[in-house]
């Protein structure tokens, strides 16, 4: 059997982070690009740049550039200067990966993306030939970047020196040759032998600041001890700081390490070293009950708490305050000014520590005795300095919620008390800079002996705060604090504890989510302002950490109002919007809207006058505002046969301008007809424009009036229209022989007229699909160079633009209201290459002929395009309608094939089916390219700056090596043209089954209309990502911007939208409350408490979860007394886990009723399970079932017990908003006599894990459980599943084994097992076409596919498990859930789909795949291994081979690799039709293959 592994959901969180200068730029008007920051977590690498904005009010924003996952686990991240960083201004980014590799990246312009410089292995080293798992790889870079150096086991170092701008002179090396290859050969440094023979088990090691040589300081453990050794061993951790030279040579055979100084005798439980800023040397060693300040000839230890001089015999410094109760366990820090750490607790909570300055030297330490403020669960704290103008920042990343950017400042306080004290106590030292209580004429004597201190920031606050209060020193005292403000976050949701499907209302629909129990914290988009603790002055971004994340595979939208009086009940709709202005300036109110049926033949159209409704603006003054959700069919003004392709408005809005199959139509807003213009061949212009007034010939104002005819046609029609763009006042035709018609509006004379086209090649000339657009961010026109042509007068931003698509493939831009060309681009395009630019050519010829014959036959071929909707309603219409499937039907040939035709090398090349330019965006939309192929295939570009064209520019092919060829176009109609220098990069790519297909855009996103129709939306923090719509078929789509909508906008555009579906036309708005940031839409629901465990209630649909918290815990004595009791006030009580069962609304996410366990009870398994019971007709019933764990100490064995509850429904509080309430009523409790750790139903009988045994029992009565049948299975039991009466048994130690269940006599029956000995965590059935296969996955993160077949002479008569594939996943998968997957309506039995979650967030699916589909994609699999450059040039295959000592080879082939294969719809089509070449395929047929894998459930 063969299975994909997708990843669904990347990891979340950030447990690396590099700030530094990688793409330089200037952002909009406003906007300053202040730096960039690269995170990672696992195998995911963001780069988001930082941007100063000073529109409205100045803050900062992070925005999202690039999202990568790669084919390894990041264990370190670090920002570098080579020496070609002096030329070119950019840092280079060090990654370090878990397999003992280090990849130096550098920003590419070209590709606006990181590119691979090189990639140093270690993993072949003697040290690295056995890693174990626990092993944590550490990244490490000298300050001014002399060399970096990798932690690899067995105490040893991997050095890789880089040249600098020092050793050019020294060194005899071509400069340019060192740019190239910036960096020395790098070697291991083997630091017992080289270095000092105390080193061993390295916990951390540091590059300090200040020194002329690299230098490192090292924290060690040599006699690894605990706390029930510390009477033989205490304190056993030291550190050794050494610096190095000569380490440039070759291979560092020259290279010298001299130890600078050595010191033991340090706490054992020490976890981290903080090197100190120059100014004052040194470093900082973290304990979780010290902190511990060192140079080469002192130690100063500052305890937290009364518990270090119990651990420790290090001498102390006094404890202030006396109370001081710390835990620095998962703390981290950093220096924030050159004398103050800044310590952030793991429950996020913020404190100083000040190092005090005697001179030159540091002569204590103290803590704050305040809180500072409270962060999120920090996993890496960095101080950032991004220029010297910017104040000093803090990020503190976090793997278990957001990630924030803190912007710090000093601000002076006074003493809360007020009181007058002439004897200060001169020793209490400052919280930041100047403590409470402390003159500051003392620092006068200072500066008389030393001269002035060299501390930077708040210490030159000292001397302003000392001439404020100096002449009230003896009666106020003052001090400076530290105030910390939140400027931006990136959002996360944290680890995945346990998940499930369920049902929740959303927008009065019953909607499916899916539940994950998250570290989730109250942090949300809707909320990015912090609050500000009144009493203390604190800066609290979240408060509470906890709660569930619910993932939707649709994007959520609520249905306000069913329209079926804009369309008919058949057949396809398109609306039409136009305004008129009503009071804002700028804004548009709807006033009609257009509607187009495909039936009855050759169309339908109404017109529909939007009614008003009386509301009250800010000043209480009665208003008419049109609201459409008051259409009836009194509203429809008029009726007319034929076919609306497009209407928009016209004259700035005081008209409409409708597009028909055969003509153009003007009209006022109450429908009548201001002029007509067919659409015939004429010599002149002039005499093809008929005007009319009144009640024109084609409309009939009359609500109550029939169809009427339309007109005969005159004999020299031209071909029928197809498709149209309105972007007043301007208005683009085409038809469906290729031919253009481009007219313009005067709003002088109120009429339309054409517009000339002769330096587009003339009316002959052909084209396949165009659009007008408007640029309202200005990214176009602040990069367009026009001096050699005269362009018109322009301004700097809302400019329009024209772009059309020839039929040879060539896409041009030309500005308005001069038409010049700007922007040509011909084969790049068609092949969908990743970045495409201008090449430089004039206006390409017309074809004509056989080359025109298949652009004609794609152009009638089975499409319903939908046009461009504009970035605004004044400035573009909406959408070309779409035709029905009839219509199309009767214009496609038998058998037509013209959307591809030959390209080289046999390969073939999709016609393009239409473009489109959108804004994108969330707060500051960007314009979007998009790109829709004849086969299916969209691609979304990203229009960024770049440089200007050379005077032969070459074609980019950034993703292929070689192109077609394109007919050279002629340069003889357009000498002279203008340029954009903009680059078009490719962010998004999908792949859709089109039948009556097109692409449309709203205000600030766009949409795909299909059999698989879609949102295309992007966010600051997530960049584009493709929705799935909810709908099967989408046949329009309009966006609203009305006064009456009460929906969330989005992007800062509409939030209502008429959208025309296979059920029919409906007015829908968005939902707020979504994050968008996640190829999932998001919601999060924080409740302040973490949950370990949660089902889902079928029959009462409710949600039933574990909650786990901490208490105090107790030991006692055989008489009752406590055995220990602390003895001192900074003394923490021991702390153990306790749970409580929640009964949860999922509508409200209210805790219904709950059932508290006692304070050592924690709860291991929770399942919903049906029963027998006689309570019921049916004779079973759904249960509550939880197993728990009763800890009783270190010297006693832990018991468990096994609770059954039921749902029970209860007169509801008349209060309360929910009709009907329930309860827990507690059934039966069965004590064990160990932990119950896995729970499930075997057929209508209970089956839960007690130790080493299984028991099935049942619930009789349901009062009591009563034993029917037991095994002996393993140590100790991970998890239980069923089917029918076979049980699967995952266990800690003895790996799976398969068991059934007879009931005559009742008895269980080992099956087969497997005779390995693996930590399994979970254990799933996994089945397909009457093929059936057993999933494990273990602690290691390794997958495996598992047969049972007696039949085979490996299985040992049946008594062994059939090892089939392992697949290394690299994640720790904690909850699986079982799906059913269906590939066509007749399966009767589906297949099982498995749901995998992930400590790191991630959410993998498992899809079972055909036998012939598979052997394809795996020959896929290794074509893209070979031949597509990865990211950090990282081998795919070998991050999921498993080693395995019992088989010859790998067993890798069973299981595929979904984020490998997904690169294949990411490349061009060039490289496409290459790869699938070489292995005997289509591409067709992958694609098709692909399709049916892709998607989450």
């Amino acid at each position: 059997m063969h299975a994909l592994h997708q990843e669904i959901l990347a990891p979340s969180g950030v447990e690396f982070a590099a700030w530094l200068k990688l793409a330089t730029g200037e952002g909009p008007e406003g906007e300053s690009v202040l730096s960039n920051v690269v995170v990672a977590r696992s195998n995911l690498l963001r780069v988001f740049e930082l941007r100063k904005i000073t529109t409205d009010n100045e803050h900062y924003k992070f925005y999202h550039i690039r999202t990568h996952r790669l084919h390894g686990i990041v264990t370190g991240l670090e920002g570098v200067r080579v020496l070609g960083s002096l030329d070119d201004g950019r840092d280079r980014l060090l990654v370090a990966f878990k397999d003992a590799k280090i990849a130096l990246l550098e920003w590419s312009p070209a590709q606006h993306d990181l590119i691979t410089v090189s990639i140093h292995t270690y993993e072949r080293a003697p040290q690295c030939l056995d890693i174990k798992p626990s092993f944590r790889s550490l990244l490490r870079v000298d300050p001014v970047s002399r060399c970096a150096a990798l932690l690899l086991p067995q105490d040893a170092l991997a050095i890789l020196p880089f040249h600098s701008s020092e050793d050019h002179n020294e060194m005899d090396v071509d400069l340019v040759e060192r740019e190239n290859m910036p960096y020395f050969p790098s070697f291991i440094l083997e630091l017992p032998q080289s270095v000092s023979p105390a080193i061993h088990n390295i916990i951390d090691f540091v590059f300090l600041p200040g020194f002329n040589n690299p230098t490192v300081a090292l924290l060690y453990n040599d006699r690894p001890t605990w706390t029930g050794r510390l009477k033989e061993a205490k304190d056993t951790c030291g550190t050794v700081i050494f610096s190095m030279s000569n380490f440039s040579s070759s291979w560092g055979s020259e290279a010298t390490f001299s130890v600078i100084t050595s010191i033991n005798n340090l706490p054992y439980d020490a976890f981290a070293v903080v090197p100190c800023p120059a100014a004052v040397g040194g470093l900082i060693v973290l304990t979780p009950n010290a902190i511990i300040y060192l140079e080469a000839t002192k130690k100063l230890v500052l305890p937290v708490n009364g518990w270090v001089a119990r651990v420790s015999d290090v001498t102390l410094l006094p404890l202030v305050p006396i109370d001081l109760d710390l835990q620095l366990e998962g703390s981290r820090a950093t220096f924030i000014a050159d004398t103050t750490l800044l310590l952030i607790l793991v429950n996020g909570d913020m404190y100083s520590v000040n190092l005090v300055v005697d001179g030159k030297a540091v002569s204590g330490m103290s803590i704050s005795p305040k809180l500072l403020a409270r962060t999120t669960i920090p996993s890496l704290v960095m101080a950032v300095s991004i220029t010297e103008q910017e104040k000093s920042m803090v990020f503190v990343a976090s793997t278990q919620g957001p990630s924030t950017l803190l912007r710090t400042s000093m601000v002076e306080e006074s003493d809360a008390n007020g009181k007058s004290d002439e004897k200060m106590d001169e020793s209490n030292t400052a919280t930041v800079e100047v403590g409470e209580g402390v003159d500051a004429e003392m620092y006068d004597d200072d500066a008389d002996i030393y001269g002035p201190s060299q501390s930077s920031g708040a210490t030159a606050k000292v001397s302003t705060a000392q001439e404020l209060h100096k002449p009230n020193l003896l009666r106020i005292r003052s001090r400076m604090t530290f105030q910390f403000i939140l400027a931006d976050y990136l959002p996360s949701y944290g680890g995945i504890n346990d998940m499930v499907f369920g049902m929740t209302q959303l927008a009065d629909k019953p909607t499916p989510v899916l539940i994950a129990a998250t570290s989730t914290s109250a942090f949300s988009s809707t909320s990015t302002k912090v609050a500000e603790m009144e009493e203390d002055g604190l800066t609290e971004p979240g408060s509470g950490l906890g709660g569930f994340t619910l993932f939707q595979r649709d994007l959520p939208v609520k249905m306000k109002r069913r329209m079926h009086v804009l369309g008919g009940s058949k057949g396809k709709g398109d609306k039409k919007l136009t305004g008129d202005k009503e009071g804002g300036e700028g804004w548009k109110e709807i006033r009609m809207i257009i509607s187009t049926d495909a039936n009855p033949n050759p169309g339908f159209s109404r017109m529909t006058a939007v009614p008003p409704s009386t509301t009250k603006t800010k000043t209480n003054v009665a208003s008419s505002i049109p609201s459409i959700a008051n259409i009836s069919n009194s509203d429809i003004i008029s009726r007319i046969q034929g076919t609306t392709i497009g209407a928009g408005p016209i004259f700035g809005g005081i008209a409409v301008l409708q597009v028909m199959s055969g003509a153009i139509r003007v009209l006022e807003i109450d429908g009548t007809e201001r002029q007509l213009i067919k659409d015939v061949e004429s010599s002149s212009s002039s005499s093809t424009v008929t005007a009319t007034t009144g009640t024109g010939a084609l409309s009939t104002p009359s609500t109550s009036s029939v169809p009427v005819a339309p007109r005969t046609m005159p004999s020299n029609a031209r071909a029928r229209i197809r498709h149209c763009s309105i972007s007043d006042p301007y208005v683009m035709i085409l038809r469906e022989d290729g031919t253009m018609g481009l007219f313009i509006g005067e709003a002088a004379k109120g009429k339309v007229r054409r517009k000339d086209m002769s330096m587009l090649g003339g009316k002959t000339s052909k084209y396949v699909t165009g659009c007008f657009f408007v640029d309202q961010t200005g990214v176009l026109e602040r990069n367009l160079l026009s001096s050699a042509v005269d362009v018109g007068k322009r301004t700097e931003k809302d400019n329009q633009w024209l772009l059309l698509v020839r039929p040879q493939g060539i896409m041009e831009i030309w500005t308005l209201p001069k038409m010049v060309l700007a922007f040509s681009v011909s084969m790049p395009l068609l092949t969908l290459e990743n970045v495409l630019l201008d090449s430089g050519e004039g206006v390409a010829s017309s074809v004509s002929g056989s080359a025109l014959s298949s652009v004609t036959a794609a152009a009638v071929g089975p499409t319903g395009n939908l046009g461009v909707t504009g970035p605004a309603p004044e400035a573009q219409s909406a959408d070309a309608t779409m035709r029905s499937v009839e219509e199309t039907e009767e214009q496609v040939k038998e058998g037509d094939e013209s959307h591809i035709r030959p390209g080289i090398g046999g390969g073939i090349i999709d016609e393009i089916e239409q473009v489109m330019v959108a804004p994108l965006g969330e707060s500051r939309p960007e314009l979007h390219l998009f790109v829709l192929l004849r086969s299916g295939q969209l691609a979304v570009y990203k229009i960024i700056p770049a440089a200007a064209p050379t005077s032969n520019p070459q074609p980019t092919t950034a993703d292929s090596t070689t192109s077609p060829t394109s007919q050279t176009p002629s340069t003889s109609l357009n000498s002279q043209r203008a340029h954009l220098c903009v680059a078009f990069v490719k962010v998004l790519t999908k792949t859709f089954e089109l039948s009556g297909a097109g692409l449309s855009a709203g205000t600030s996103g766009g949409g795909v209309g299909s059999n698989e129709s879609s949102w295309i939306l992007c966010t600051d923090h997530g960049g584009v990502h493709l929705y799935p719509s909810g709908y099967s078929v989408v046949h329009a789509f309009t966006p609203v911007c009305s006064g009456s909508s009460t929906g969330e906008s989005w992007g800062g555009g509409c939030d209502e939208f008429l959208l025309y579906s296979d059920e029919g036309p409906s007015l829908l708005s968005w939902i707020p409350g979504f994050e968008l940031d996640y190829p999932l839409p998001m919601r999060s629901i924080p409740l302040g408490r973490p949950y370990s465990n949660v089902v889902f209630d079928p029959s009462t649909s409710l949600v039933v979860a574990a909650a786990v918290m901490e208490a105090r815990f107790a030991s006692f004595d055989e008489e009752g007394g406590m055995i220990w009791e602390k003895d001192a006030p900074n003394i923490a009580d021991p702390t153990t886990e306790c749970s409580t069962l929640e009964l949860i609304s999922p509508d409200l996410w209210v805790s219904m009723d709950g059932y508290e366990f006692a304070t050592n009870e924690v709860v291991n398994a929770v399942a919903c399970v049906s029963l027998e019971t006689a309570s019921t007709d049916t004779g079973s019933k759904e249960f509550i079932v939880v197993g728990t764990t009763i800890n009783r100490g270190e010297d006693l064995a832990a018991k468990g017990a096994t609770y059954i509850f039921e749902i029970v429904e209860v007169v509801p509080d008349p209060t309360l908003a929910p009709k009907r309430w329930y309860k827990l009523r507690l059934r039966c409790r069965d004590d064990a006599k160990g932990p119950v750790t896995a729970l499930c139903a075997l057929n209508g009988y209970l089956v839960s894990s007690m130790g080493q045994k299984i028991f099935v029992r049942a619930f009789d009565s349901d009062e009591r459980l009563v034993g029917v049948a037991f095994m002996d299975v393993g140590v100790y039991v991970t998890s239980l599943r069923t089917i029918k009466n076979l049980l699967l048994i995952g266990d800690a130690v003895k790996s799976v084994s398969f068991v059934a269940f007879q009931e005559d006599p009742y008895k269980l029956v080992l099956l087969a097992k497997d005779p390995r000995h693996l930590c399994v965590t979970t254990a799933d059935f996994f089945f397909a076409d009457n093929e059936m296969a057993i999933f494990t996955h273990d602690e290691d993160g390794i997958m495996r596919l598992y047969d049972y077949n007696p039949h085979d002479p490996d299985s040992g008569d049946g008594r062994y498990l059939l090892l089939r594939s392992e697949f290394n996943t690299q994640n720790e998968y904690r909850t699986t859930a079982l799906i059913a997957r269906r590939t066509s309506p007749d399966d009767v039995i589906p297949q099982a789909k498995l749901l995998c979650g992930a400590a790191n967030g991630s959410i993998a699916a498992i899809t079972p795949v055909d036998e012939t589909v598979a052997k394809s994609l795996q020959l896929l699999q290794g074509q893209l291994t070979r031949n597509i450059q990865h990211v950090a040039g990282l081998n795919p295959r070998a991050l999921r081979i498993v080693r395995n000592d019992y088989v010859s080879k790998p067993l890798s082939k069973g299981i595929l690799d979904g984020s490998l294969l997904v690169h294949f719809g990411n490349s061009s089509t060039t490289r496409q039709t290459e790869m699938t070449k070489q292995i005997g395929t289509e591409v067709e047929i992958v694609r098709r293959h692909w399709m049916t894998l892709d998607g989450p459930w």
